[in-house]
């Protein structure tokens, strides 16, 4: 008997003995993604105080001056919206920006009160919401995937272009990510995944709710989620589950309702977010919509995005790579964990595609709008490496290893000069940015601009007008504009115009000359532009004269 038990004693702690293995393999894995997590922070910090006039500095001083307004102005003055103001005090009944989410904006006021209003508050706010969202994404794909292929697509995660300059463009994807985890847990989609619980219910409607409130794009995710439980339901011959169906009906439907109704408190009725949603559904800042056109622009972006052999590399995965995939009868003999096959491939393709096809003009001036397929091409990368790594090791192991290194260093070496390519873009000239950052050293803050130009864009009527978000971001000032001399005279006797700014062009010369006979002034001296292999990369800038109105004889300083 005391034999017996002996051996059965030993026999029950076998499992424990061999738990520690397993401990060091997780251990391990996060170790790895640690580094990761390293390199993606180290490229978002690159010259993270920089001036916001990079690529897409349209947008991201955008972001920058409305949480701006919130924090210098109050929310008693916002009213909890986003705003375009200037100045200080500013314009008693301002103007709303109330075609996007209300909440984007909003939740960058604590990370802006905390690091201060400055170039990089925000951009490191940036830098931990991606570093956050590619850790969920790796906790994703460690359900899904073998380690290899998870921590192989994150590493392309981190070295594509428009992840290693724009980021994820903070609040959204943290919540986006962390609902696609959630999801696949309740459809028990992972190899490697916990149970179903009332917490990942929970957080999907969280997240799904909140993603809508956040951004459009928010919208696509749970269009994706929707459709892709329905269809596995058909094809699986199953009754939806009662409360995930309505998780992924009623939560973005809710936050849908509030952007909604706050939109069309603020319009005044309901015209303007039609006529908003068709523009951006239809030609978007083209005249008409050409297919051929917009094809082209979604293959440009594509390679700056992700670079041409990324591109190429999922195409021959997604194409030769799935037959032989599918052909390969010892991909049966596989375990599930190590197969090279794509699972819910259909979930990741319809996130980017719906957003692409469904506001198909919002293409033309971002770049961004392809950020979804970043987990696509991430995953199908790493696949189609690791396809070819398989393949080659069947006539030899070392050879094998050489060619996935190589392949990988020759990715990489193309991410990193795309990345580079985008942090030298200018949108705006340099020279352009000091000069309004110092008109507004000059300019007291209660007083204005005359300037000959107004510095304000209009892309649709239904948007509204509004300053040049970089222009705003550095000179901080009311603009009013005046095209004559008498109309700058009467502006000049207000006394709230200290400096009238008119570009020095021929074409002004009769009044430059005027005015240089009344008023002393400063000349600003102009930057040329530069174009790289054929295409716009660095803005011009034309010579200004800054004239001192409240000077009274002519000359410069």
């Amino acid at each position: 008997m005391k034999k017996n038990d002996s051996l059965n004693v030993s026999h029950k702690q076998q499992p424990v003995s061999a738990s520690p293995i397993k401990s060091n393999h997780v251990l391990g894995f996060w170790l790895c993604a640690g580094l990761l997590c390293l390199l993606l922070a180290s490229t978002l910090a690159r010259d993270i105080n920089r001036p916001v006039n990079g690529l897409h500095s349209w947008a991201e001083a955008h972001g920058d001056w409305l949480a701006r307004v919130h924090l210098k102005y109050g929310l008693g003055y916002t009213k909890g919206l986003s705003t375009w103001a200037v100045g200080d005090p500013p314009t008693e009944n301002p103007k709303r920006y109330l075609d996007h989410p209300q909440l984007y904006a909003f939740l960058n006021v604590p990370v802006m009160y905390v690091l201060g209003i400055n170039n990089w508050s925000l951009r490191v706010a940036n830098l931990i919401a991606t570093v956050i969202t590619l850790l969920l994404f790796l906790k994703i794909l460690y359900g899904l995937f073998d380690d290899k292929t998870a921590l192989l697509a994150g590493l392309f995660f981190c070295l594509f272009p428009i992840i290693g300059y724009f980021g994820v463009d903070k609040w959204l994807y943290p919540f986006a990510t962390w609902g696609i985890w959630n999801y696949l847990v309740l459809i028990k989609g992972l190899k490697r995944g916990p149970e179903p619980k009332r917490f990942h219910r929970i957080s999907l409607a969280v997240c799904l709710f909140v993603s809508l409130l956040i951004s459009w794009e928010g919208f696509f995710f749970a269009l994706a989620f929707g459709v892709h439980y329905v269809f596995r339901c058909i094809i699986r011959k199953q009754f939806p589950e009662k409360t995930l169906l309505a998780i992924l009906i009623i939560a973005p439907l809710a936050g849908l309702l509030v952007d909604f109704t706050i939109m069309a408190i603020g319009y005044g009725d309901y015209h303007k977010i039609i006529d908003l949603l068709k523009w951006r559904a239809g030609s978007g800042e083209m005249r008409e919509h050409d297919w051929g056109k917009w094809f082209t622009r979604v293959w440009e972006h594509g390679a700056t995005n992700f670079t041409i052999p990324v591109l190429i590399t999922t195409i021959l995965y997604l194409t030769i790579g799935q037959l032989i995939v599918f052909m390969d009868n010892t991909s049966e003999k596989l375990s599930s964990k190590t197969s090279r096959r794509f699972g819910h491939f259909w979930l990741f393709f319809m996130i980017p595609v719906f957003q692409l096809f469904i506001l198909k003009g919002a293409l033309w001036p971002h770049q961004t709008w392809e950020r979804p397929f970043v987990f696509l091409i991430a995953i199908t990368t790493a696949q189609a490496i690791l396809l070819l790594s398989d393949l080659i090791k069947k006539a030899n192991k070392h050879l094998a290893n050489v060619a996935t290194v190589t392949l990988i260093c020759v990715l990489f070496a193309f991410c990193a000069a795309g990345t580079n390519n985008y942090y030298g873009i200018r949108w705006q000239s340099p020279e352009k940015v000091k000069m309004f950052h110092m008109l507004k050293e000059k300019i007291p803050p209660d007083k204005s601009l005359l300037s000959f130009e107004h510095f304000i864009v209009d892309q649709h009527e239904a948007k509204g007008a509004f300053y040049r978000p970089e222009v705003a971001w550095y000179l901080d000032r009311e603009i009013v504009q005046a095209r004559s001399l008498p109309e700058i005279q009467n502006y000049a006797q207000t006394g709230r115009f200290p400096y009238y700014l008119i570009p020095a062009v021929n074409e002004l010369a009769p009044l430059i000359n005027s005015l240089a006979k009344k008023y002393t002034f400063e000349r600003v001296q102009g930057a040329p532009g530069q174009i790289k292999n054929g295409k716009f990369y660095r803005a011009s800038m034309p010579s200004y004269f800054i004239f001192d109105l409240n000077s009274s004889a002519g000359g410069s300083k």
